[in-house]
């Protein structure tokens, strides 16, 4: 087998695991917050230390993007693996909120897996094959997004999360292995010369079509982040106080279903008619069916709509990561992948923030309004200036 095809398979399965192992524990943060002795503004609390690990990423993945490009992007994944195994420890063995706010932030700063995983298959994957291969792997993180809310919530019901924080360390420290041996880099380190890492984070940030891509991510992520804060209170509210822990997990999984199906989908006709037109027919699509939330009554309901949105929002993140792939020259690309992480990690300061103030202090149906508004927003900015920009620099779109 190709050694770009094996690297392909492999970072699959680690950002499939990693998935896992992050929704066993985050969508429940509300309840393990609870558990810690918050009684008061339990969705407010968990917007804030959402947002504050989004924050310390937002600064420093493009530094650990920048360090990829000049020592190699394998052993920025393999640090990252090891500390987020520690986090994961960490959270386990909080006795209070603000144990959870310091060990979130560490995460933050310290991790950033998935999106190194993701830049290592874009630079050691032929030209030819990039859409293909990152098409393939942006569907690994919803597939494990099905089965860890699932797992996470019968865990939560019958042991606790903490020992799903405990499992979710063991399966990222046996998978950073997997990677340490099967994973290899073609990396040539740059000629030497007197540009620091800051130097080359603003030759990054100052690509115009970078900026314009990567704040598509950041409208995605705010919106997606957003309901992290009220999704499990919401789905008491519309299921009754005694809801299962498992069923917000598999309301949360049902997106994920969708977007396995159709990301490859999606990848082929970005190849064909343009990524930047598919993404804007996911983000509209996604506006609407998050507006459509809103008015969702009972469980059957809110699992039907957001199996739709699903379905449009595989588009979204595939459609990214090509045209990063694509559209940004080889030489910038770890820094590209660093900027849409922070520009995600933006995201998700704003967005469970924000969301977090509603479904606290005004309604949890508000949340949905909001996040439908940035989808449509998101929609007109790719039409507007986004598409055109990446017109300007040659990207092959009909």
């Amino acid at each position: 087998m190709e050694q770009w095809k094996r690297n392909t398979y492999i970072l699959w399965l680690a950002v499939f695991i990693s998935s896992i192992c992050w929704t066993m524990v985050m969508p429940f943060t509300p309840d393990y917050l609870v558990e810690l002795g918050v009684d008061h503004a339990v969705e407010f609390w968990s917007g804030i230390i959402i947002s504050a690990s989004a924050l310390c990423s937002m600064f420093t993945a493009p530094i650990w993007g920048a360090i990829g490009d000049r020592y190699g992007r394998r052993l920025m994944l393999l640090r990252s693996g090891a500390f987020l195994a520690l986090g994961y420890i960490g959270m386990a063995l909080v006795t209070g909120p603000y144990g959870l706010l310091t060990v979130r932030m560490l995460i933050g700063a310290l991790t950033g897996f998935v999106p190194m995983a993701i830049a290592l298959v874009g630079v050691s994957t032929p030209q030819q094959h990039v859409g293909q291969a990152l098409g393939l792997i942006q569907t690994a993180w919803p597939s494990g997004a099905i089965i860890g809310p699932v797992i996470g919530g019968v865990a939560a019901d019958v042991v606790g999360i903490r020992y799903s924080a405990y499992v979710s360390a063991t399966m990222i420290t046996i998978v950073t292995l997997l990677v340490f041996i099967n994973v290899k880099e073609q990396f040539a380190a740059p000629a030497s010369r007197k540009s620091s890492i800051l130097q080359d984070l603003k030759a990054a940030a100052s690509h115009r079509v970078l900026l314009a891509i990567v704040l598509i991510t950041t409208a995605a992520n705010a919106a997606v982040m957003g309901l992290e804060p009220v999704l499990v209170p919401f789905v008491r509210e519309i299921a009754g106080a005694d809801a299962p822990s498992w069923l917000s997990g598999v309301l949360f999984s049902i997106p994920g279903v969708a977007f396995i199906g159709m990301a490859p989908y999606w990848a082929k006709r970005g190849a064909k008619d343009g990524y930047t037109r598919t993404i804007a027919i996911g983000l509209l699509g996604s506006g609407l069916l998050y507006l459509a939330q809103t008015f969702v009554h009972s469980a059957w309901q809110m699992g039907t709509v957001r199996l739709l949105s699903g379905v449009s929002g595989a588009a979204i993140a595939p459609g990214v990561a090509a045209l990063l792939a694509t559209a940004i020259p080889r030489d910038l690309r770890g820094r590209a992948f660093g900027l849409n992480q922070s520009a995600a990690s933006l995201g998700s300061i704003v967005g469970p923030t924000i969301a977090g103030y509603i479904g606290s202090f005004v309604d949890h149906r508000g949340v949905f309004l909001m996040t439908g508004l940035i989808y449509l927003i998101a929609c007109f900015w790719t039409v507007k200036v986004v598409r055109p920009a990446v017109l300007s620099v040659g990207e092959l779109e009909e």
